[in-house]
């Protein structure tokens, strides 16, 4: 009977957890929704071919040259949805001192794309939450506490059923492919991997910390073997897009950055450290910055290649591991945007639900839920009226509740940053030196190979 009242109480949390986004999905809506119809609507147009008009350049853009940037997962999903919603948009450009040049737009957007859109992206938070309540150790309570610390996450819910990103959809593939692994069902995680991989491209760094520090215990036939299902599963799913001939364009979006390193403008959606005070010293003392920020790059790439060999070293798990890879992304990358923030969120609420060190648990809990913060800085009432039509009437619950007022000054927006940067680097020293075992137990399934630490 107890069993069952916990099981009713995670399924009331998830009810309520999938109403409060269902409700905000319709009536509100950011700039990528109607760019997301344009991709589907050129997926449906040019199939397969696809690739090679990804620069958004063409009339149908709202905004020109912001160019689809990912694998093709998420195009998929987008075709599946325009075929299950089929609507049209109205685009017109007015003038406006608010956006950019290229993003000065009127657009009606038609409510069932909006819901239609975001319904893949909250299923996947939904999906999230049910693998924490599986994942996390402990009583039915704990688990529930920490599939709720997710569930009624006001970052997951802004970027889900508000700003409509599909970052979710990569953390769901990621976190299920880190529980799979840990839980001996390697093959199926590698090919999750595969999926989070083509849905994501960042969430390569998170996997490939996860792939060596198996690779320490676990033999090398079964780890080749894995290997092979990963990349089965990226060449599945490339090889249709690349028989049209868009080598060289399929290879630009997956690839090369979505942006130059430059200024983060506005520093409202900066969430890069190192990107936000640079661009903030060059706004205001006008100090030229910019030729710090290409530093950046190899300063990540040398971060991430020290977390992998510490990874290699120390015994720690691969939550830990896949934590770590992706905070050495979030702390030294030159742009960073809130979105990029929901892949790690779950990771370190399943450390915290796991970990036997307090100070860890402390660390992953300030960083899962310090980006929440975020949503009281700006104004989130623009995205219930930026595209048409609008719900004003919504105006006056946000404003009671903090979410509809003046933005703050552009230092505030720093100091978020630099604390996310902060806190990530570290969590990222602390794990190799404070927070690691003297092994780590794998699945009986698994082969092993003499652990580095009892070797040594």
């Amino acid at each position: 009977m107890s069993n069952k009242i916990h099981l009713l109480a995670f399924g009331l949390v998830l009810v309520l957890a999938a109403l409060c986004r269902f409700w905000a999905a319709p009536i509100s809506a950011g700039p990528d929704v109607v760019q997301f119809w344009a991709f589907a609507n050129v997926f449906q147009i040019h199939g397969l071919d696809f690739y090679r008009y990804a620069d958004a350049t063409t009339a149908i853009f709202p905004f020109k040259g912001w160019g689809f940037v990912y694998p093709p997962v998420w195009l998929l999903l987008l075709g599946l949805v325009l075929l299950a919603a089929p609507t049209d948009i109205a685009i017109h450009a007015i003038a406006g001192s608010h956006l950019p040049a290229n993003m000065i737009i009127h657009a009606i957007v038609d409510s069932g794309w909006r819901l239609a859109m975001k319904t893949p992206i909250i299923a996947a938070d939904l999906a999230i939450g049910c693998l924490l309540y599986l994942a996390v150790p402990g009583s039915r309570l704990r688990k529930l506490l920490f599939a709720s610390l997710w569930l009624f996450h006001p970052t997951s819910w802004y970027e889900s059923a508000v700003f409509g990103q599909f970052d979710a959809v990569a953390a769901a593939f990621l976190l299920a492919s880190i529980i799979l692994l840990e839980r001996g069902r390697d093959r199926l995680a590698f090919l999750l991997a595969g999926l989070a991989v083509m849905t994501k491209q960042h969430t390569l760094i998170p996997i490939a910390v996860m792939a060596v520090i198996f690779a320490r215990q676990m033999n090398w036939q079964r780890l080749a073997s894995n290997f092979a299902i990963f990349s089965g599963v990226v060449i599945v799913i490339s090889i249709p897009f690349l028989l049209t001939g868009n080598f060289s364009a399929y290879a630009h979006s997956l690839f090369l950055p979505g942006q130059v390193p430059g200024f983060q403008i506005p520093l409202v959606h900066a969430f890069s450290g190192n990107g936000a005070l640079l661009s903030y010293l060059h706004n205001v003392f006008g100090w030229e910055t910019s030729r710090f920020l290409p530093l950046t790059i190899p300063i990540m790439l040398l971060g991430i290649l020290t977390v992998i060999v510490f990874s290699y070293r120390r015994a720690i798990t691969p939550a830990q591991g896949a934590l770590a890879g992706f905070l050495v992304f979030i702390g030294f990358s030159y742009q960073v945007h809130y979105q990029y923030l929901i892949v790690y969120i779950p990771i370190a609420l399943l450390v915290a639900a796991r970990t036997q060190y307090r100070g860890e648990r402390v660390l992953t809990l300030v960083l899962a839920l310090l980006p929440a913060v975020w949503l009281w800085l700006p104004d989130v009432s623009r995205w219930f009226n930026f595209l048409h039509p609008a719900s004003t009437q919504v105006n006056l619950i946000l404003a009671r509740i903090g979410l509809a007022h003046s933005p703050l000054p552009d230092y505030a927006y720093v100091s978020l940053a630099l604390a996310i940067m902060g806190l990530s680097i570290a969590y990222v020293v602390c794990v190799f030196t404070r927070w690691h075992n003297s092994t780590v137990e794998l699945p009986p399934n698994l082969s092993l190979q003499p652990s580095l630490d009892t070797v040594s």
